[in-house]
């Protein structure tokens, strides 16, 4: 009669199993690394938005502040209202968060934008603002007092992480 020894192991199932272990372990941290990957765009899209929503909350300020101006004769390149002939600061290089010469607009969540004006001069200037369509103002309609204003606004994200640069055209009756 023979004997099986049933004691002896060659270790080909454990050699197997942590195999196993192993190519499970690298799957489970890929998709992780994936998932992380994810989340931070996810979050950076939405920093962005917010940022995007509070820029043009200040475009709103900024159309409210010119709503209240009476006079031409505060755009005169202080406090961030520029006149036609100033030369306004260039948005992508300025720093806005210390900068004297712009404005502040309403805090939304913790978040100050800020902007500027210039004034741009007449609205109906065809041959000169050609970037603005101001319908209705033609010098035909007795609008000739009809101001052209440049509107432009920043603001950060909530964490910092983005920021952005806004630019709008508003015209009103002086």
């Amino acid at each position: 009669m023979r004997r099986i020894n049933s004691h002896r192991q060659t270790g080909a199932a454990l050699i197997l199993s942590l195999l196993l272990l192993l190519v499970l372990t690298l799957l489970a941290v890929s998709s992780m690394q994936g998932t992380i990957m994810q989340e931070r765009m996810v979050s950076g899209e939405r920093e962005g938005m917010q940022s995007l929503e509070i820029a043009e909350s200040a475009l709103r300020d900024a159309e409210v502040t010119l709503e209240g101006i009476n006079v031409l004769s505060v755009f005169d390149g202080s406090d961030g209202l520029y006149a036609q002939d100033d030369a306004a600061p260039d948005p992508l290089t300025l720093d806005w968060a210390a900068s004297g010469n712009v404005i502040a607009g309403t805090s939304v969540d913790g978040v100050t934008p800020r902007y500027f004006i210039q004034h741009m001069g007449d609205a109906y200037q065809p041959e000169k603002l050609t970037d603005i369509v101001v319908e209705g103002y033609t010098n035909d309609t007795g609008a000739a007092n009809a101001q052209a204003f440049r509107i432009v606004a920043w603001s950060p994200g909530s964490t910092g992480e983005s920021r952005r640069v806004i630019e709008s055209y508003y015209a009103r009756q002086f």
